[in-house]
Formats: C-alpha cells, sequence, structure tokens
C-alpha cells in the first residue's frame, strides 16, 4: 500500500507543474480603486511568472481610447510582477484595464479590472 501511496504522489508532483497556470493575483491599483491622483503606472502581480512577449495589458479611459505607453516590462527583481507606463496627467474619470497573460505552460488567462481617478 505505502509504494502505491509514494508511485501516487510522486506523480501528482511530477504533473502538478505543468497544470499551474498564471493568473491574476493583485494589482496596483486595485480593482474598483479611487486614487486622488493618478498613477504613473499599472503594476500586475500573477501567481505565477508570464511571457510577457506573447502578454497584454492595455489602460483605456471610459471613451475607450488607449491611454497607456505599450511599454508593458517585467520586474526585473520580481519575476511574477509586470508593470506598464502611464502618461503623467491622465484627467479624472473611469479608467478600464484589460490583460490577457500567457503562462510559461502557454496557457493564457484574461481579466480586466478599472480603477477611478477622483476630480
Amino acid at each position: 500500500m505505502s509504494r502505491l501511496y509514494f508511485a501516487v504522489a510522486g506523480l501528482v508532483l511530477l504533473v502538478s507543474p505543468a497544470l499551474a497556470h498564471s493568473s491574476l493575483e493583485r494589482s496596483e491599483p486595485k480593482d474598483g480603486e479611487t486614487l486622488k491622483a493618478a498613477p504613473g503606472e499599472i503594476r500586475i502581480w500573477f501567481t505565477e511568472p508570464i511571457k510577457v512577449t506573447l502578454s497584454t495589458i492595455e489602460v483605456r479611459n471610459a471613451n475607450g481610447r488607449p491611454v497607456d505607453r505599450r511599454d508593458l516590462r517585467a520586474d526585473e527583481k520580481q519575476l511574477t510582477l509586470v508593470r506598464l507606463s502611464l502618461p503623467s496627467g491622465l484627467s479624472a474619470g473611469i479608467y478600464k484595464v484589460t490583460w490577457s497573460a500567457v503562462a510559461q505552460d502557454l496557457h493564457v488567462t484574461k481579466g480586466n479590472f478599472s480603477f477611478r481617478v477622483a476630480p
């Protein structure tokens, strides 16, 4: 019985990393957050490192116009963190962040969140 247990446990450990997909862990700004001042960048932490060159994150204003600087990049120290710059002087309003993340196993996850810059 113990041999079977260890064989199954070993198999689960081998297969588990292949099934790990990267999903949103947290973001700055947070979903639904109202900010007193416009942020200089969007920061998103995923549960696993992503392939930044295959992933997308974009920020749009209430009219649907893109407002980010299109410079998505991985953080050099935190492998699960990606950054996207925003122009200075974003006006007050609601902004929607849409993301599509490609994990190391090439599984794609998608989502969105919004934040508000107060007048």
